[in-house]
């Protein structure tokens, strides 16, 4: 392939001579950029998926680049080069070769589409404030050959779809067709029994209708065993020997199955999926800002960014290829009804030779590899983690902290993998060494003894579910903080009845104290009021706490990390910790020494060496209790059901497998996706039974459907807005939406906005004018990397109230209206402030359009009540108080575009020390005087109002210090 520039014709020896050249020649990359920017105007959308850039180029910052060739121990990065290529230098940017690993590559590029594009808004979004756009991209030496390519080859669909193209096979064989193929995908995961399936089969309407080509459960079943499987199950049975005796006085035995996978194949089929392109074969480390000659604040996400990748790589032969494995086990429950059915969804063989030796693989990118693969985590709740690194339930699995050093921030040691073995070695063979009880071991031959590269203590790997939500938050702050809360446990319910509402907020309408089982979902609602709750009514210092909780639980749900955010996760922790006491100068705890509080001391080096917690979290395993073993078991008939269970498992998998392949080998074609348990609880299950009233699920908590509404429509001009094709209401009179949305000034409101737009109305509107006025709109907010990989979709609802209806279903009881509040940007931020300012709060009263006759305007308006601007945050609780703005002592209120809507926001009451009886959820808008706007809505909120608004203090003062330092230094006197 030509190494050459073609933008200034300087000849390279290699490709990866070129990528270093791009990187570091500001005017080849400034050309690049140019031609970039004019072919994107006439490209398609999809054609921006890899950043308009051929394979042989990379786009990183706006600086020049240059790194030093070594960097096995060095977190810094050498200085900036000359435009004129170094070969002695590695490259900046090295995307592997046009594969899965282009990761870094369409990282790069995205991140320049997002600075074009900022550059190019005319009203930034907050959430790029105080993001660096730009990534600096540092690869491992050249050196390591990581990665290396040995051969290539074909996928595992490549393979399928010249098979079937060589026997004149359709994409659908084994099925008749892609009808035939849709409907054996939903029988096969809609849970139907044999039976079942026998019955719907032969249906008239199925048999005359559809007309499959199987006509029964076993024709069908054939089917789909004909599809392409995974790895092969394989059982071994074995004795066991109990302690009870039996008549004869004799130990029982029993033999059991085993059933199990190998796990190296389960990784070559993971490897080989084409599916799964998006594979990085080698450790990269990304950095966001790059100042005074100087990269720094490191950014943390995937594995492959993080330490651990890079330690273990520089260990393993050159041109190996690291295969991280993740283990996850967590013994479940099969049925409540017969007590001894347990099963572990996960079992694991020897991962020894594959680590040692490497195994040649075929990777979805149609390259061979030689594959490492080393234990790199294990997703486990706290039980599971101390049976696993061979210590007891009092201790932490990681490290050796005693427990009466548990709740404080002493530092305690890792544990030692090779020491940990001696010990564990030595109590076997009889010589009960005094190490084995300070460390609080167990007599456990472990699994993990040989596997190369192990250090199984620093695979524990944060648990989102089990230690924060469920455990420091659900099991002791909430029972600590309502305790000491003025009224108590009754005080802490009215407050929850009366929160206002929000679309994607849970209403607890009868509380949190009669509820005695909760889900993590619930705890995560819980979460986003319960600072507000405790406003006014408790010490100081609990708020304090309680807030460090709150903070820490929120950044650690970060998808994508900095130096900067890991700081303040670590500040949230410590803040906790020095206020702390107070629970014991309230007479609620004696002590803290509690496991999961302690744990929560590793987050921050674990995420900066295995990457960020969200790929970690139980919640995951949890789900697979429901999709692998309880699902599974229920679809057999209960006798010998493991080996039923493993033939279940083979065949659902087959039929994703071949979805997948369907997706990949046929355009367009999106493959069916079976919703059955969606509204199950994904996160975990009651430990025991529990009343349905208590769980307090109905329709009301959830948003309401705008089923009154035709399909949505997107709005031309406003691209990151949605609303309905046709208004709820076409044509509302003025005096309707004066009277039922608490719209008294629309006419006044109305003519101010058009006069501001220089309109002139063909006709002045009256009462019996009309108006077509719409129930919801929705709004993309944009995607941050820290809060979410996907976008979101925020509702927002200006919904008028309805009276009591008897109707031929019975009676329809009254309804509040229901109004959103929002943030709207008032005014463009001004330069060095910080990310809140012009930004401010209303009350969306009326979503309409304005028609021609009295505009004509072409976007769709909202008509508002203002909140007073915003102010410094109350001190303690971190939240902005606001009020109802008023002028001429009459709400202050106007029409606005939608454009100025960033988002829906959230405002706590200010209940004071006891909450107004006369308070209900529905009403509290209206009645309340003064709000907390809520900083843990969701984490777009928790970014804006918490990150951001921290990191920009933070740097102020850096800025502020190094200006004083620097006159100082004038002055002579630094």
């Amino acid at each position: 392939m030509d190494s050459t520039c073609k933008y200034c014709r300087t000849e390279l020896s290699t490709i990866q001579g070129l990528r270093s050249h791009m990187a570091q020649s500001k005017r080849c990359r400034e050309k690049q950029l140019e031609e970039y920017a004019a072919d994107s105007g006439s490209e398609s959308e999809s054609d921006h998926d890899t950043g308009g850039l051929d394979n042989n180029h990379s786009l990183v910052g706006d600086e020049n680049m240059s790194l030093d060739g070594d960097y096995a121990g060095n977190n810094q990065v050498g200085q900036s080069g000359d435009e004129e290529d170094d070969e002695g230098a590695s490259a900046a940017v090295d995307p592997p070769r046009a594969d899965s690993a282009d990761l870094a590559h369409h990282s790069a590029s995205a991140a320049n589409e997002r600075t074009k594009e900022t550059r190019k808004r005319t009203r930034a979004s907050v959430e790029e404030v105080e993001d660096e756009s730009e990534r600096w991209y540092q690869p491992c030496p050249e050196e390591w050959k990581a990665g290396d390519i040995l051969d290539q080859c074909r996928t595992q669909f490549e393979k399928l779809r010249d098979e079937q193209k060589k026997k004149g096979h359709a994409p659908w064989e084994p099925f008749e067709s892609e009808d035939e193929w849709e409907l054996a995908c939903w029988l096969m995961t809609s849970g139907l029994s044999n039976k079942k399936t026998d019955e719907y089969l032969k249906l008239k309407t199925v048999r005359e209708g559809i007309n499959p080509s199987f006509h029964n459960s076993r024709a069908f079943l054939k089917r789909i065993d004909a599809l392409e499987d995974g790895p092969k199950w394989t059982c071994y049975p074995f004795e066991l020997t109990g302690d009870e005796l039996d008549a004869d006085g004799n130990p029982k035995k029993e033999v059991v199955e085993m059933w199990c996978r190998d796990p190296v194949e389960c990784v070559r089929e993971l490897v080989g999926n084409a599916a799964f392109t998006k594979q990085a074969y080698k450790p990269y480390r990304i950095w966001r800002r790059f100042a005074d000659g100087k990269y720094s604040n490191r950014e943390f996400n995937e594995m492959w960014t993080a330490d651990w990748w890079w330690e273990i790589q520089k260990l393993l032969p050159k041109g190996a290829t690291l295969v991280p494995i993740i283990l996850a086990s967590d013994k479940t429950q099969l049925t409540r009804f017969s007590g001894d059915q347990q099963a572990w969804p996960v079992m694991l063989q020897s991962l020894k030779e594959a680590g040692r030796d490497g195994v040649r693989m075929d990777c979805a990118d149609s390259f061979v590899r030689k594959m490492y693969l080393i234990l790199a985590a294990y997703i486990a709740d706290y039980p599971e983690q101390c049976l696993v690194c061979c210590c007891g339930e009092n201790s932490c699995p990681g490290c050796t902290c005693s427990p009466e050093c548990r709740g404080d921030t002493t530092h305690a040691p890792w544990r030692c993998h090779a020491e940990t073995l001696a010990i564990l070695t030595e109590q076997a063979s009889g010589n009960y060494p005094t190490e084995f009880v300070e460390q609080n071991l167990r007599p456990i031959n472990p699994f993990w003894a040989e596997l190369p590269h192990c250090e199984i203590f620093r695979c524990m790997t944060p648990d989102l579910l089990h230690e924060l939500h469920n455990g420091v938050f659900g099991d002791h702050i909430v029972k600590w903080a309502t305790s000491v809360i003025s009224g108590g446990a009754a005080e802490v319910d009215l407050r929850f009845r009366a929160m206002s509402p929000h679309p994607c907020l849970r209403h607890f309408k009868k509380g949190i104290s009669l509820t005695t089982q909760w889900t993590g979902t619930e705890r995560k609602n819980m979460e986003k009021v319960f600072l507000g709750i405790l406003a006014n009514a408790t010490d100081p210092a609990v708020q304090l706490a309680v807030r460090g909780v709150l903070d820490f639980i929120y950044y650690a749900h970060f998808e994508t990390h900095t130096d900067e955010s890991l700081a303040l996760l670590d500040a949230a922790w410590v803040a906790f910790h020095e206020n702390k006491d107070i629970f014991v100068d309230l007479d609620v705890r004696t002590h803290f020494n509690i496991s999961k509080i302690h744990k929560l001391k590793h987050y921050v080096e674990s995420i900066r060496s295995r990457g960020t917690a969200d790929g970690f979290n139980t919640e995951g395993t949890e789900r697979l209790h429901i999709d692998l073993a309880k699902v599974g078991y229920n679809a057999t008939n209960k006798k010998a059901y493991t080996r039923q269970m493993t033939v279940w498992l083979r065949r659902q998998e087959s039929v994703h497998k071949f979805g997948s392949y369907l997706q990949w080998a046929v355009p367009g074609y999106v493959a069916p996706i079976n919703t059955a348990d969606s509204e199950e609880e994904s996160e975990e299950e009651p430990e025991g039974d529990e009343d349905v009233e208590d769980r307090d699920r109905n329709a009301d908590d959830l948003p309401e459907n705008s089923d009154d509404e035709d399909e949505a429509d997107q709005v031309p001009s406003l691209p990151s807005f949605t609303l309905a094709k046709k208004a709820a209401f076409p044509s509302l009179t003025v005096a309707s939406i004066v009277a039922d949305f608490h719209a008294p000034s629309f006419v006044h409101n109305l003519s101010r906005f058009l006069q501001s737009r220089s309109i002139v109305p063909r006709l002045i509107p009256a009462n019996n004018s009309t108006f077509p006025v719409y129930k919801r709109l929705s709004v993309s907010l944009p995607h941050i990397s820290q809060a979410f990989s996907s976008s979101t979709q925020d509702t927002i609802r200006a919904v008028k109230g309805s009276p009591l209806q008897m109707t031929a279903k019975g009676v329809k009881p009254a309804k509040e209206g229901q109004f959103d509040t929002v943030l709207v940007r008032v005014s463009p931020r001004r330069v060095n402030e910080g990310p809140t300012d012009g930004i401010g709060v209303a009350r969306v009263r009326v979503i309409f359009r304005i028609p021609d006759d009295f505009g004509p305007y072409p976007d769709p308006v909202a008509y508002v009540d203002w909140y007073k601007p915003l102010q410094a945050p109350i001190t303690g609780l971190g939240m902005h108080q606001v009020s109802l703005s008023s002028q001429n002592h009459h709400q202050r209120s106007s029409i606005i575009p939608l454009s100025d809507i960033m988002r829906s926001c959230h405002l706590i009451p200010v209940f004071g020390k006891s909450v107004d009886r006369g308070w209900t959820s529905e009403t509290v808008l209206d009645r309340c005087k003064s709000f907390y706007l809520n900083p843990y809505l969701r984490h777009h909120d928790f970014y804006l109002f918490r990150c951001l608004v921290a990191i920009h203090a933070s740097r102020k003062e850096a800025e502020e210090r190094r200006v004083r330092m620097r006159t100082l230094g004038r002055a002579g006197r630094y």
